[in-house]
């Protein structure tokens, strides 16, 4: 389901990256793949692109949401959802407009 939050199925990313996060829409999860991007904890990175990379919070701990490393990922690769961040859902549609539309 949208902005459903996996481990990352990706071993070589993982210890950077240990979450990804579905971006899609649902009504568009017909094909193999997941469009997703890689969540990365907030104290691995020394700055923040603000608007682009929204900061969001997992398990207790703030993670940044690396909305400009969108990759298709094998649905049958995400095992079950650890969570959801659909209560940043106008701060992640935000970071997408500005990726793709400049608004």
């Amino acid at each position: 389901m949208q902005f459903d939050v996996h481990r990352n199925p990706i071993a070589s990313r993982r210890g950077i990256a240990p979450f990804v996060a579905i971006l899609q829409a649902d009504i568009a999860d017909t094909g193999r793949e997941r469009i997703v991007a890689f969540l990365v904890a907030q104290h691995a990175l020394r700055a923040v692109a603000g608007r682009l990379m929204p900061i969001v919070e997992i398990e207790g701990k703030d993670f940044v949401l690396l909305v400009p490393s969108l990759t298709g990922i094998p649905a049958a690769e995400l095992k079950a959802p650890l969570g959801t961040i659909a209560s940043y859902r106008d701060a992640i549609v935000e970071a997408l407009d500005w990726l793709f539309l400049g608004i």
